[in-house]
């Protein structure tokens, strides 16, 4: 028996066998924390980030589908967003007092910025502050997403988005997201602004690298074209074609359901009913 045989025996062996006491604490911490962070129901509305992905999975959301029963987020997983959190914070108060050390980074209230959109038109409130954030909604688009922060840099107004992500994939950042723009592009039409500043953070060493893009009126009506239709397959029950992007989607069970196609949205039926409406 070759010794990568006797490796896989081992591993079933340990992993079958009594767990010791350090394995136990492990094992328990890890679990409280995916309890702790489970039973988040998602609000009904557009959620910028799931933008350029899967219509399904959005439409799901806007409809109130149940997402998997019995399956919980890893504690990893779970973690890493944490951190990305307490990052965006610690990055938020560095810009916040740049200007107190002479640096040319002016710190914009979003809720101040809000009004003066709001002036022109623009159809976005401020439901909750959570620290340096705002919990924005815009009914036009039934849209509801928190916002980083708006700055002003070198006499340009920015939106400030923040993104954290691990070492292998920062070394080969080189722009921004494409899917991160699309909720560069939602921020945009919320906030009347057409300028973001991406800032990304090495989660492993906590170096930087920062994008600057400006939004186009074809980019908005790209992104403006793709939130109507969503909002018209929930508007009309329809539950839209499958899309394979499932990796971290919590709907699988709802999916499977539903098949592939386009189907009318029966939530209290097991049976899938084959819809070709066109619109």
């Amino acid at each position: 028996m070759g010794n990568g045989y006797k490796d896989i025996i081992k591993m079933i062996n340990k992993t079958s066998g009594p767990k010791s006491i350090e394995e136990q604490f492990v094992g328990d911490v890890d679990r409280t924390i995916q309890v702790y962070s489970s039973g988040r129901t998602p609000s009904r509305t557009i959620k910028p980030s799931m933008l350029g992905g899967c219509k399904r999975q959005q439409v799901f959301v806007l409809l109130g589908a149940n997402s998997d029963v019995g399956l919980l987020e890893e504690a990893s997983f779970v973690r890493i967003g944490e951190c990305g959190t307490d990052s965006h914070v610690r990055l938020q108060n560095a810009c916040i007092s740049a200007e107190g050390f002479k640096r040319p980074i002016i710190w914009v209230d979003p809720e101040e910025e809000l009004k003066e959109a709001q002036s022109k038109g623009i159809s976005t409130i401020v439901k909750q502050r959570q620290g340096n954030e705002v919990k924005c909604y815009n009914k036009r688009f039934n849209m509801s997403f928190m916002c980083d922060g708006i700055i002003q840099y070198h006499n340009l107004k920015m939106i400030l988005e923040i993104k954290t992500e691990d070492h292998f994939k920062w070394i080969k950042r080189f722009s921004a997201e494409p899917k991160h723009k699309y909720q560069a592009i939602c921020y945009s039409l919320c906030f009347g602004l057409n300028d973001i500043m991406f800032l990304y953070e090495n989660r492993n060493y906590c170096t930087h690298k920062a994008f600057h893009i400006a939004i186009t009126e074809e980019q908005k009506e790209t992104v403006i074209n793709e939130i109507e239709t969503i909002l018209k397959y929930a508007k009309d029950k329809i539950i839209p074609d499958k899309e394979k992007k499932c990796t971290y989607c919590k709907y699988k069970q709802a999916c499977r359901h539903y098949g592939s196609g386009e189907h009318e949205w029966n939530p209290r039926s097991g049976q899938k009913t084959t819809y070709n409406k066109l619109f």
